[in-house]
Order: C-alpha cells, then sequence, then structure tokens
C-alpha cells in the first residue's frame, strides 16, 4: 500500500483564533498561552532522604578507617590511623570518650564481642589490641606480639557465640582466635585460603557455623564450624568491598562489589558448600565501598563519591533484593560542597529512616526524610490541579481582550438577554394586571 502526504490537518483552535483575533494580538497570546502550560514544578525524586552535619570529632584529618556499633547500640567504636580510637554515643554523637591506644601503628578494624563488654581491635604489624568497656582501657592481646609479628591485618569479626574470632589481611591471610582457659591467646591459620586481600568477614548472628569473607580478586567464601574454608563459584572476577549477614531471621548474607555488583549468598543450615549464590547489578552512579544496617529489612550500600542506595531484602520477583534510591551525591551540596568529596566509612542506623554517617576527616552527619515531606508532596501535586482549573479562565480573558470580535459578540449577546428579560418583565407585570381587572 502506498501512503501518500497530506496536508497537516489544520487545527480548529487556530481558525478559532483567526476568526475572532487580529494578528497583532495572537502572538502575544500564544506566548502567554504557551508559559501558562508548561509542567508545574514538581519535588525531585532522586533522594529520599536529607543529610545534616552534626559535629567534627577533631579540627582534622583523622583518617578513621572503621567503626563498629556495640551490640546493645548504645555506643559507636571508631579506629583510625597512627594508632587513634574514639567511642561516641549513638542516641547523641557529641558525647564521647577519647581513649589511649597507646599504639602508633595504623588501625583498621574493630569488631565487638557478642556479649558487648569488649571489643577488639587490629592494624598493621600485627598490632591487635582489646578494648574494656568497663574502665575504657586498650591493651595488648596476649600472644599476638609473636603470633601476628610483621603480619598486617585489616578485618576482623567474632562468630555467632563469640566462641572465635576470624582474622583477615593481605595477600589472602586468614587466621581465627580465642582466649584459652589460661587466658593465653591461640592463633591459627585457616587452611584453603588464597591469594587476594581479604576485605571484610561477617558472621551470622544465629548460625554461627557459617561465616561471610570477601577478597579483592578470588571471589567469596564460607567459613563453616570447623573452621573450613568454602569459596563460592562464579564469585570470583568481582572487586567486593564488603560483606554483612545482617539479620537473624534470614539465611542469607549480602556482598557488594565496587563494580555496582551485589551478591546474595543464600545460606545452606547443615552444609556451607551447598550454599546458593546470585548476582544483581545496580545502575547508578559511583563506586560501592561498604554496606551496613538500615533496618531489619534493608541495608544501605555506600557510594563513592558519597552517597547511599537502600538495598531491600528479598525484595523483587525473584526475592533476592531491589536497589531504590535513598541519597544522592549531587543533593549534598546543601550541607557542605565539601562533604561531597569525603569518604564514608560507616554508620548506624537509630530508625528505619534516620541514622548518622561518619567520614574518614572525622565528620559526623545525620540522614533523615525532609522536614515536611507531606505538605512538599501535597504542594506538587496540588499545583498542577490549579494550573489546569486557572488556563481555561485566563485563556478565555486573553481572547476576549484581544479581540473585537468577541468583544462585539458577547455586548450583543449581553444585550440580547437583556432585553429579553426587559420583556419578559414587561409580560408578567401585564399579566398581574389583567388579573386584577377580572377579579
Amino acid at each position: 500500500m502506498q501512503h501518500t502526504p497530506c496536508e497537516p490537518r489544520r487545527d480548529k483552535t487556530v481558525a478559532l483564533l483567526d476568526h475572532l483575533m487580529p494578528n497583532r494580538h495572537r502572538s502575544l497570546f500564544l506566548a502567554v498561552l504557551l508559559l501558562l502550560m508548561l509542567p508545574a514544578p514538581v519535588l525531585a525524586e532522586d533522594s529520599v532522604v536529607e543529610l545534616t552535619h552534626v559535629r567534627f570529632i577533631e579540627l582534622r584529618d583523622i583518617g578513621i578507617e572503621e567503626s563498629e556499633q556495640s551490640p546493645d547500640g548504645d555506643d559507636v567504636l571508631m579506629v583510625g590511623l597512627e594508632g587513634w580510637a574514639h567511642i561516641v554515643h549513638a542516641e547523641d554523637p557529641n558525647g564521647e570518650v577519647q581513649l589511649a591506644s597507646n599504639d602508633e601503628d595504623d588501625l583498621h578494624d574493630a569488631s565487638w564481642h557478642p556479649r558487648g563488654n569488649t571489643a577488639l581491635i587490629v592494624g598493621d604489624s600485627g598490632t591487635m589490641l582489646r578494648y574494656s568497656r568497663e574502665d575504657h582501657s586498650i591493651t595488648h592481646v596476649s600472644g599476638s606480639a609473636g603470633s601476628l609479628w610483621g603480619q598486617d591485618l585489616s578485618v576482623i569479626t567474632w562468630d555467632g557465640p563469640g566462641n572465635w574470632a576470624y582474622l583477615g589481611g593481605p595477600e589472602g591471610l586468614l587466621m581465627r582466635y580465642r582466649e584459652n582457659s589460661v587466658g593465653e591467646g591461640e592463633f591459627h591459620v585457616l587452611e584453603g585460603s588464597r591469594n587476594s586481600d581479604i576485605t571484610a568477614i561477617n558472621c551470622h548472628t544465629v548460625m554461627h557455623s557459617h561465616c561471610a569473607v570477601s577478597t579483592r580478586s578470588d571471589g567469596l567464601a564460607l567459613i563453616d564450624v570447623n573452621h573450613t574454608v568454602h569459596w563460592l563459584p562464579t564469585s570470583d572476577g568481582t572487586n567486593w568491598a564488603d560483606v554483612i549477614c545482617p539479620s537473624a531471621e534470614l539465611d542469607r548474607c549480602v556482598a557488594v562489589g565496587r563494580d555496582q555488583t551485589v551478591g546474595v549468598i543464600l545460606l545452606d543450615v547443615n552444609d556451607a558448600s551447598n550454599s546458593e549464590f546470585h548476582t544483581k547489578r545496580v545502575e547508578t552512579a559511583g563506586e560501592f565501598t561498604g554496606v551496613q544496617v538500615r533496618d531489619s529489612n534493608s541495608l544501605l550500600i555506600r557510594i563513592a563519591p558519597l552517597g547511599f542506595v537502600d538495598w531491600i531484602l528479598e525484595a523483587g520477583n525473584d526475592h533476592l533484593g531491589q536497589a531504590y534510591p535513598w541519597i544522592d551525591n549531587e543533593d549534598i551540596e546543601g550541607v557542605d560542597v565539601l562533604l561531597r568529596g569525603e569518604r564514608m566509612i560507616g554508620g548506624w542506623a537509630d530508625s528505619s529512616e534516620t541514622g548518622y554517617g561518619i567520614t574518614s576527616y572525622g565528620r559526623i552527619f545525620r540522614y533523615a526524610p525532609p522536614s515536611d515531606p507531606l505538605s512538599d508532596k501535597l504542594g506538587s501535586a496540588i499545583a498542577p490541579l490549579l494550573v489546569i482549573v486557572a488556563v481555561p479562565g485566563v485563556v478565555l480573558g486573553l481572547i476576549y481582550i484581544s479581540s473585537p470580535r468577541m468583544q462585539k459578540w458577547y455586548m450583543g449577546r449581553r444585550e440580547a438577554k437583556h432585553k429579553a428579560k426587559v420583556v419578559a418583565a414587561k409580560a408578567a407585570e401585564k399579566e398581574r394586571a389583567s388579573k386584577k381587572k377580572r377579579r
């Protein structure tokens, strides 16, 4: 079938304007009409929360490496370069305790014992320290100087019941530690490790036989109750930045890769080697650097440059999880333009929608929904309706003002209606007079 070109259909509105409005007024009318028909401004939907600056821990670049919230949620332990260690209160980060590690080596990670009375801290050159909550003291772990000498340690975590702590470091170093009955430290190298740097270790709080391990290039692994390392097939090839086993109710751990990959490990309770592994990609700007708990159903993925992505556990058609916007780097400028360029190292939540973040510089910020989100949403919803209501009236007014023909037609119609009313009134008055005469 051959299609022949046809003339564009002449719009009825233009024809009406030709009839009602002279050319000299038509341009002005169309310009005003165009402005009125522009969409009303609406709120941006990129960021769910806003950031507010809380405080600087110190007025210098501290070089914080890690933060870890206590099991009871009351305190946050932070460690950093040159032996720096600090405690802030989770409910009010302005409350703090300055700690003296008496160590000059860089500290990289900390892990609270499940009972919450102590925490272990690790760092360069075989540094392993114990923090006591009772008196805020920090001491060297017995036996660490000899067993760990020369080893740089980057990560540490306790297993679920607090029987063993797992340590990791560069070039695939994996070890386990406990204090024996006479107070001496036992250190054992795990067999089955590979050669890539260990980036994180995290253990399921209930299924203590499962601890997840992330590496820079060798993939992900699980450590079972017998301290055997099981590498997950198809998990290599990604630079995994962090891994977390977030919920006691869910048999899963979640890893984040720097290339915006999310790895979901579905744990086999009886046999870690039979655990399933799945990956999902998140399309967003920036590099994934870490992950932390938002609430029992969701996580916050940390991004560089500074930002968050919300990860809802068990969401999506596959029930593996789904990503949603939380805070975009472009929306942070209103707080402090410098914050956008800082490296986020951790944080904690105090509700499902509010919480805190910490940068390596020592800045603590708070995230929370906009102060009046309901009124903003109502405003954005009503604005288009107001435009819809206003436009017809304004358009008709412009046409009337700019068209002598329409003014003449309107005045003629108005005069005709007035004459009809006068005639009807005279007829009614004549009818009433006739009725009086008949009486």
